[in-house]
């Protein structure tokens, strides 16, 4: 245990005496926050509209929702999407995700559209009027400033866990081994687990560090709605999260030798996480075989529980447990692989 310690102690002192390394651990994440969050304040940039269909109709009377999507299909501007329920419908509407929610019931069809969306709002509703048998209603909803702001926040929140984790064990264990290091350990007799333990509590309390600070400017600068619950979740999908991407990282320590090379392919992996993992736009919009690819990684799970969590506010366990169990599916197979290749010395 007093081993354990001190190469915790080791390892949190060995980032904190280096400004850079401080900087990098606890301001990189902020900046990029404000950065992102001045930049769109307003929505996002890209050119698309979206129309949300939410079916609330007790029967089946009046046309479906594909069959709308058939009679706007001639529209390439106009995209899709559905929800089972209106508030989810809502929230991304709220994010800028959304341009217009349509919702179907049986005593009318209404159109939900943000203040800066009321002239295509009124032009969807007429061309909706047809298929309809009526103009449905357009109201206009109170949407909040930095909406776009929230819908990127879980992904810069996951790039941050993401960074840590592979640069965290992955480079750091490559330095080791270069410093001779980890040739020193093996003449004691301390086991791989507690080094490999002493490296994962460390970090740990450092990007639990890293996000209070975010949540903190999220919630106070961009108007993040937190609650309890939420942050106990968002701790717990940061650690798990965390946990897979160091697993990662010590993989590529176990096979790569030199500092520079791990920097180049970290810094080369980084680069198709970030399109593929839903962390600043959706899936969707990208073509099938590279959506279902971005569908598999752990950064595009740890995303996703983090807006249901942030966006709509999902704290209940039955709905957030599936990704929870496929983010431990990823850890448990990166460190079980790394552990069984890891040798102290070459």
């Amino acid at each position: 245990m007093r081993a354990l310690w001190l190469l915790i102690k080791l390892r949190l002192l060995d980032t904190l005496r280096s400004p850079s390394s401080t900087g990098f651990v606890f301001l990189f994440p902020i900046v990029l926050l404000v950065v992102v969050g001045v930049v769109f304040m307003n929505g996002h940039p890209f050119e698309r509209r979206t129309l949300i269909l939410v079916d609330s109709r007790g029967s089946n009377a009046g046309p479906s929702t594909s069959e709308i999507e058939q009679t706007l299909g001639e529209y390439d501007e106009l995209f899709f999407d559905s929800e089972a329920e209106l508030e989810p419908a809502r929230g991304k509407l709220a994010s800028r995700m959304g341009s217009a929610v349509l919702v179907l019931r049986d005593s009318g069809s209404e159109l939900l559209v943000g203040p800066r969306e009321r002239l295509f709002g009124a032009g969807l509703a007429s061309a909706l009027e047809p298929k309809l048998g009526a103009l449905p209603s357009v109201r206009v909803e109170a949407l909040p400033r930095f909406g776009y702001v929230h819908y990127l926040f879980p992904g810069l929140l996951t790039f941050s866990v993401l960074l840590s984790g592979l640069f965290g064990m992955g480079y750091v264990m490559v330095a080791y081994r270069q410093s001779l290091f980890l040739k020193k350990l093996a003449t004691t007799p301390l086991p791989k687990s507690s080094f490999v333990l002493a490296q994962i509590l460390s970090r740990s309390l450092l990007v639990l560090g890293q996000n209070a600070l975010l949540l903190a400017v999220g919630h106070f600068g961009f108007g993040l709605p937190l609650g309890l619950g939420q942050i106990g979740w968002l701790t717990l999908v940061s650690s798990l999260g965390l946990l897979t991407f160091m697993g990662m990282g010590f993989v590529l320590a176990c096979v790569i030798r030199t500092e520079e090379l791990m920097m180049d392919i970290i810094s080369s992996i980084n680069v198709p996480i970030v399109f593929l993992s839903e962390l600043f736009f959706p899936l969707a919009v990208m073509p099938r075989p590279l959506a279902w690819v971005g569908a598999l990684l752990p950064s595009t799970q740890m995303v996703r529980l983090c807006r249901e969590v942030l966006l709509h506010s999902q704290v209940t366990p039955g709905s957030l447990l599936p990704g929870v169990g496929v983010l431990l599916a990823w850890t448990a197979a990166t460190f079980g692989l790394s552990l069984l290749v890891f040798r102290w010395q070459r």
